[in-house]
């Protein structure tokens, strides 16, 4: 869904600003199309390929196989590709729109397939790196995972720029309409896809050591949980001491539900090791609720001056920089209005600057 709301965002501003003679093809799987609004555009034409190319080593495979002479056939001018690669050995120049660090994170994969399919992304991203017209990345701490991971070859860099994802009309209307709404006292929120490496126990134990402290901290987790064995680790964390009626756990919850959470905590935290931009964080952030988060990631690149960053892993950190906030209304004003500041520069016609210049279209209209 991440992906989607990114690769879309950039494209509706980019598609309201072609000329009468452009036409924008859209390569999908059968099973994921387009939104309707983008869909139905007269000047979008879409391409559909069977949903067993969603496998990454099919899709892969079809890419360097069979888009080349898609691309041919088209007329295409230029290819933007959304997976952080370009395809190899296509004469047309390429784009490529890097906005995951999947294969650069050790937590997120085991077992031999992971491995490899992480292997074989990160010679992809290599072989962009080197090779593409120009790299657009959604982040400053992105680009530089690509480029650790290609110290060797910095001299044949591609251009690049960082375009940062921008926020939905229909967020900032919730958060204006939900502004007078009560904060819950000593509330904390963590909205993501709570993946192993996403930090949660971290930010559980910090709710423990909160309330030996006597703060009576609640915290709220919501989003889906990738892997089940990781839940369970949670949840037995939870039991362990005793924080059953102190820590929620929501699941995936209705788009209305969410914005009502983040109007109504008093703070968003993500103790996550890794985040090529942090999308919930920027949604809370429109809502005027100030970020705890670790400083290893985007997150705080992108909240600079909206919150309190500190290293991962820490659970101390982690619950005196939430005890500061729940307790001390003044640094919590000063880091709300900086919230709502920041947020209302992350609009879709301000973020996708950077692409409307490689693309030579000018400003957005």
């Amino acid at each position: 869904m991440s992906g989607e709301h990114v690769v879309y965002g950039f494209l509706r501003p980019l598609i309201a600003n072609l000329a009468d003679s452009d036409c924008l093809v859209i390569v999908h799987c059968d099973g994921q199309p387009p939104p309707p609004d983008i869909a139905d555009s007269e000047q979008v034409m879409t391409y559909a390929i069977s949903d067993r190319f969603r496998h990454w080593a099919l899709r892969a495979g079809w890419e360097t196989l069979r888009l080349p002479g898609l691309i041919r056939k088209s007329n295409a001018d230029r290819v933007l590709n959304v997976s952080g690669a370009i395809t190899p050995f296509m004469k047309t120049p390429q784009v490529s729109l890097a906005m995951n660090p999947w294969c650069y994170i050790t937590e997120a994969r085991s077992g031999l397939v992971q491995g490899f399919k992480a292997f074989m992304q990160r010679r992809g991203h290599r072989y962009a790196f080197r090779n593409a017209e120009h790299m657009i990345y959604i982040s400053a701490h992105l680009r530089d995972l690509y480029r650790q991971a290609n110290q060797d070859s910095l001299d044949r860099e591609a251009t690049s720029a960082i375009a940062y994802v921008g926020l939905d009309e229909k967020l900032f209307a919730a958060a204006e309409e939900m502004k007078s709404l009560e904060r819950e006292p000593y509330s904390i929120l963590c909205v993501s896809a709570l993946a192993p490496w996403k930090g949660a126990e971290t930010l559980v134990e910090a709710i423990n050591l909160l309330r030996q402290r006597d703060i009576p901290a609640v915290l709220d987790l919501v989003g889906p949980w990738p892997d089940p064995a990781y839940r369970e680790k949670v949840e037995a964390l939870i039991a362990r001491h005793g924080l059953t009626n102190a820590i929620r756990i929501h699941g995936k919850v209705p788009v209305e539900e969410l914005y009502r959470h983040n109007a109504t905590h008093q703070v968003y935290c993500l103790m996550s090791s890794s985040e090529s931009f942090g999308i919930p964080a920027a949604e809370a952030m429109a809502f005027s609720t100030p970020i705890v988060s670790a400083d290893c990631c985007a997150i705080a690149e992108i909240c600079n001056r909206a919150g309190l960053f500190g290293p991962v892993n820490d659970p101390d950190w982690a619950a005196q920089a939430l005890e500061s906030l729940l307790t001390d209304e003044i640094a919590w004003g000063q880091l709300s209005e900086s919230a709502r500041g920041k947020a209302s520069r992350l609009t879709w016609n301000q973020c996708v600057e950077p692409l409307f210049k490689v693309l030579g279209l000018g400003r957005v209209a």
